[in-house]
Protein backbone atom coordinates (compact mmCIF):
# COMPACT_ATOMS: atom_id res chain seq x y z
CA UNK A 1 0.00 0.00 0.00
CA UNK A 2 1.22 3.47 -0.89
CA UNK A 3 0.30 6.58 1.09
CA UNK A 4 1.48 10.05 0.13
CA UNK A 5 1.43 12.89 2.63
CA UNK A 6 1.47 16.06 0.56
CA UNK A 7 0.28 19.63 0.28
CA UNK A 8 -0.81 21.45 -2.89
CA UNK A 9 0.55 19.99 -6.18
CA UNK A 10 3.31 22.56 -6.34
CA UNK A 11 7.03 22.60 -5.59
CA UNK A 12 8.16 19.46 -3.72
CA UNK A 13 4.69 18.01 -3.13
CA UNK A 14 3.99 18.19 -6.85
CA UNK A 15 6.87 15.89 -7.76
CA UNK A 16 5.66 12.57 -6.29
CA UNK A 17 2.08 13.36 -7.27
CA UNK A 18 3.18 13.62 -10.91
CA UNK A 19 5.36 10.52 -10.68
CA UNK A 20 2.63 8.38 -9.13
CA UNK A 21 0.21 9.51 -11.82
CA UNK A 22 2.67 8.89 -14.65
CA UNK A 23 3.45 5.42 -13.32
CA UNK A 24 -0.27 4.75 -12.80
CA UNK A 25 0.28 3.66 -9.20
CA UNK A 26 -2.74 3.72 -6.89
CA UNK A 27 -2.13 5.48 -3.58
CA UNK A 28 -3.92 7.00 -0.61
CA UNK A 29 -3.73 10.78 -0.63
CA UNK A 30 -3.05 12.32 2.79
CA UNK A 31 -3.41 16.07 2.42
CA UNK A 32 -1.34 18.10 4.90
CA UNK A 33 -2.44 21.73 5.09
CA UNK A 34 0.77 23.66 5.66
CA UNK A 35 -1.00 26.97 6.20
CA UNK A 36 -2.93 25.34 9.06
CA UNK A 37 0.45 24.10 10.35
CA UNK A 38 -0.62 20.46 10.24
CA UNK A 39 3.02 19.56 9.45
CA UNK A 40 3.86 20.60 13.02
CA UNK A 41 1.30 18.33 14.64
CA UNK A 42 2.72 15.46 16.74
CA UNK A 43 1.21 12.76 14.51
CA UNK A 44 2.94 14.13 11.43
CA UNK A 45 6.21 14.82 13.26
CA UNK A 46 6.33 11.15 14.19
CA UNK A 47 6.47 10.45 10.44
CA UNK A 48 8.97 13.19 9.65
CA UNK A 49 10.52 15.05 12.61
CA UNK A 50 11.64 17.89 10.32
CA UNK A 51 7.99 18.77 9.62
CA UNK A 52 8.29 18.56 5.84
CA UNK A 53 6.19 17.19 3.03
CA UNK A 54 6.13 15.11 0.93
CA UNK A 55 6.33 11.85 2.83
CA UNK A 56 5.75 8.50 1.14
CA UNK A 57 4.73 5.50 3.24
CA UNK A 58 5.03 2.15 1.48
CA UNK A 59 3.87 -0.90 3.42
CA UNK A 60 4.90 0.79 6.66
CA UNK A 61 8.26 2.09 5.39
CA UNK A 62 8.64 5.88 5.47
CA UNK A 63 10.53 7.71 2.71
CA UNK A 64 11.15 11.46 2.88
CA UNK A 65 12.73 14.03 0.52
CA UNK A 66 11.10 14.47 -2.87
CA UNK A 67 14.12 13.47 -4.96
CA UNK A 68 14.64 10.30 -2.95
CA UNK A 69 10.94 9.50 -3.30
CA UNK A 70 11.24 9.77 -7.09
CA UNK A 71 14.21 7.39 -7.06
CA UNK A 72 12.47 5.00 -4.65
CA UNK A 73 9.43 4.77 -6.91
CA UNK A 74 11.70 3.99 -9.86
CA UNK A 75 13.54 1.25 -7.97
CA UNK A 76 10.42 -0.29 -6.46
CA UNK A 77 8.09 0.00 -9.44
CA UNK A 78 10.25 -0.31 -12.58
CA UNK A 79 7.25 -0.74 -14.85
CA UNK A 80 6.58 2.46 -16.82
CA UNK A 81 10.08 3.77 -16.10
CA UNK A 82 10.70 7.48 -15.74
CA UNK A 83 14.42 7.28 -15.07
CA UNK A 84 16.72 7.55 -18.10
CA UNK A 85 18.34 4.34 -19.26
CA UNK A 86 21.91 5.48 -19.97
CA UNK A 87 24.29 6.26 -17.11
CA UNK A 88 25.11 9.66 -18.57
CA UNK A 89 21.45 10.64 -18.74
CA UNK A 90 20.85 9.33 -15.21
CA UNK A 91 23.66 11.59 -14.05
CA UNK A 92 21.97 14.53 -15.77
CA UNK A 93 18.65 13.68 -14.13
CA UNK A 94 20.18 13.46 -10.66
CA UNK A 95 22.09 16.69 -11.22
CA UNK A 96 18.84 18.51 -12.02
CA UNK A 97 17.09 17.00 -9.00
CA UNK A 98 19.94 18.15 -6.75
CA UNK A 99 19.95 21.58 -8.35
CA UNK A 100 16.26 22.25 -7.84
CA UNK A 101 16.28 20.91 -4.28
CA UNK A 102 19.36 22.76 -3.11
CA UNK A 103 18.94 26.04 -5.00
CA UNK A 104 15.86 26.84 -7.01
CA UNK A 105 12.98 25.67 -4.81
CA UNK A 106 14.03 27.51 -1.67
CA UNK A 107 14.54 30.77 -3.59
CA UNK A 108 11.17 30.48 -5.35
CA UNK A 109 9.49 29.84 -2.03
CA UNK A 110 11.15 32.84 -0.44
CA UNK A 111 9.83 35.17 -3.14
CA UNK A 112 6.38 33.56 -3.09
CA UNK A 113 6.14 33.68 0.69
CA UNK A 114 7.00 37.37 0.79
CA UNK A 115 4.90 38.31 -2.25
CA UNK A 116 1.76 36.19 -1.98
CA UNK A 117 1.27 34.30 1.26
CA UNK A 118 2.68 36.07 4.31
CA UNK A 119 0.79 39.34 3.64
CA UNK A 120 -2.52 37.43 3.54
CA UNK A 121 -2.14 35.34 6.71
CA UNK A 122 -3.93 36.41 9.89
CA UNK A 123 -1.70 37.54 12.72
CA UNK A 124 -3.02 34.65 14.80
CA UNK A 125 -1.62 32.17 12.26
CA UNK A 126 1.78 33.84 12.30
CA UNK A 127 1.84 33.78 16.10
CA UNK A 128 0.78 30.15 16.22
CA UNK A 129 3.55 29.30 13.76
CA UNK A 130 6.08 30.92 16.09
CA UNK A 131 4.91 28.52 18.76
CA UNK A 132 4.60 25.32 16.71
CA UNK A 133 7.94 25.83 14.96
CA UNK A 134 9.47 25.29 18.40
CA UNK A 135 8.84 21.58 17.82
CA UNK A 136 11.30 21.52 14.91
CA UNK A 137 15.06 20.89 14.90
CA UNK A 138 17.04 24.01 15.90
CA UNK A 139 18.30 24.90 12.42
CA UNK A 140 14.79 24.77 10.95
CA UNK A 141 13.28 26.66 13.88
CA UNK A 142 15.68 29.56 13.36
CA UNK A 143 14.91 29.79 9.65
CA UNK A 144 11.16 29.68 10.32
CA UNK A 145 11.48 32.62 12.67
CA UNK A 146 13.29 34.63 10.00
CA UNK A 147 10.59 33.84 7.46
CA UNK A 148 7.78 34.71 9.87
CA UNK A 149 9.46 38.04 10.64
CA UNK A 150 10.18 38.66 6.92
CA UNK A 151 13.68 39.54 8.09
CA UNK A 152 15.31 39.67 4.67
CA UNK A 153 17.39 42.56 3.42
CA UNK A 154 16.99 44.07 -0.06
CA UNK A 155 20.42 42.63 -0.84
CA UNK A 156 19.23 39.12 0.04
CA UNK A 157 16.14 39.28 -2.14
CA UNK A 158 18.16 40.79 -4.99
CA UNK A 159 20.60 37.88 -4.73
CA UNK A 160 17.68 35.42 -4.86
CA UNK A 161 16.35 36.97 -8.06
CA UNK A 162 19.83 36.94 -9.61
CA UNK A 163 20.27 33.26 -8.69
CA UNK A 164 16.90 32.36 -10.21
CA UNK A 165 17.71 34.25 -13.40
CA UNK A 166 20.93 32.23 -13.59
CA UNK A 167 18.92 29.01 -13.11
CA UNK A 168 16.53 29.87 -15.93
CA UNK A 169 19.44 30.67 -18.23
CA UNK A 170 20.82 27.22 -17.37
CA UNK A 171 17.46 25.71 -18.33
CA UNK A 172 17.43 27.60 -21.62
CA UNK A 173 20.85 26.20 -22.51
CA UNK A 174 19.85 22.66 -21.54
CA UNK A 175 16.72 22.80 -23.69
CA UNK A 176 18.53 23.99 -26.80
CA UNK A 177 17.93 21.20 -29.29
CA UNK A 178 16.20 18.94 -26.77
CA UNK A 179 12.57 18.62 -25.73
CA UNK A 180 13.40 17.28 -22.26
CA UNK A 181 16.11 17.77 -19.67
CA UNK A 182 17.84 14.37 -19.47
CA UNK A 183 17.79 12.73 -22.86
CA UNK A 184 15.11 12.44 -25.51
CA UNK A 185 12.37 11.18 -23.16
CA UNK A 186 10.38 12.81 -20.38
CA UNK A 187 11.93 11.75 -17.07
CA UNK A 188 12.24 12.33 -13.36
CA UNK A 189 14.44 15.32 -14.20
CA UNK A 190 11.48 17.08 -15.79
CA UNK A 191 9.15 15.96 -13.00
CA UNK A 192 11.52 17.46 -10.42
CA UNK A 193 11.66 20.84 -12.18
CA UNK A 194 8.13 21.41 -13.46
CA UNK A 195 6.37 22.29 -10.18
CA UNK A 196 9.10 24.74 -9.15
CA UNK A 197 9.32 26.43 -12.56
CA UNK A 198 5.54 26.84 -12.62
CA UNK A 199 5.74 28.62 -9.28
CA UNK A 200 8.69 30.71 -10.48
CA UNK A 201 6.63 31.85 -13.47
CA UNK A 202 4.02 33.12 -11.01
CA UNK A 203 6.40 34.98 -8.68
CA UNK A 204 8.93 36.35 -11.16
CA UNK A 205 7.45 36.97 -14.60
CA UNK A 206 10.42 39.21 -15.38
CA UNK A 207 12.55 36.04 -15.34
CA UNK A 208 10.20 33.51 -16.95
CA UNK A 209 8.60 35.02 -20.04
CA UNK A 210 8.40 34.57 -23.80
CA UNK A 211 11.22 37.01 -24.53
CA UNK A 212 13.71 35.88 -21.92
CA UNK A 213 13.01 32.15 -21.62
CA UNK A 214 11.05 30.86 -24.64
CA UNK A 215 12.46 27.32 -24.49
CA UNK A 216 11.58 27.04 -20.83
CA UNK A 217 7.99 28.08 -21.50
CA UNK A 218 7.69 25.63 -24.41
CA UNK A 219 9.08 22.82 -22.22
CA UNK A 220 6.71 23.75 -19.41
CA UNK A 221 3.73 23.72 -21.78
CA UNK A 222 4.67 20.23 -23.01
CA UNK A 223 4.93 18.95 -19.46
CA UNK A 224 1.65 20.54 -18.39
CA UNK A 225 -0.17 18.79 -21.24
CA UNK A 226 0.78 15.33 -20.00
CA UNK A 227 -2.06 13.34 -18.38
CA UNK A 228 0.12 12.67 -15.34
CA UNK A 229 0.50 16.36 -14.66
CA UNK A 230 -3.22 16.96 -15.05
CA UNK A 231 -4.00 14.13 -12.62
CA UNK A 232 -1.57 15.60 -10.11
CA UNK A 233 -3.10 19.04 -10.50
CA UNK A 234 -6.51 17.57 -9.63
CA UNK A 235 -5.28 17.20 -6.04
CA UNK A 236 -5.28 20.99 -5.61
CA UNK A 237 -7.61 22.44 -3.00
CA UNK A 238 -6.85 26.05 -3.86
CA UNK A 239 -7.70 27.80 -7.13
CA UNK A 240 -4.08 28.78 -7.88
CA UNK A 241 -1.69 26.25 -6.30
CA UNK A 242 1.34 27.86 -7.94
CA UNK A 243 0.65 31.06 -5.99
CA UNK A 244 0.55 29.63 -2.47
CA UNK A 245 3.63 29.07 -0.35
CA UNK A 246 4.36 27.53 3.02
CA UNK A 247 5.20 29.83 5.96
CA UNK A 248 8.73 28.78 6.62
CA UNK A 249 12.03 28.10 4.94
CA UNK A 250 15.38 26.41 5.09
CA UNK A 251 18.29 26.46 2.64
CA UNK A 252 17.09 23.52 0.56
CA UNK A 253 13.44 23.08 1.47
CA UNK A 254 10.30 24.87 2.53
CA UNK A 255 7.45 23.58 4.67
Amino acid sequence: MLELYHWEPTLHSGEPLISLAEKQLPFESRYVDLLQLQQHEPDFLRLNPTGQVPVLVHDGRTITESGLILEYLEDTFPERPLRPQSLAERYEARSWIKYVEERMAAYVCLLGWLQFTRPTLPRTTLERARHTSGRLPPERRELWQKALDAAYTPQETAFVREALAFAVAKLERALQGSAWLAGEAYSIADIALVPTVRALRAVASEIVNAQRSPRTLEWLARAEQRPGFQLALAHARTPAPDRIFAPGSEPARWG
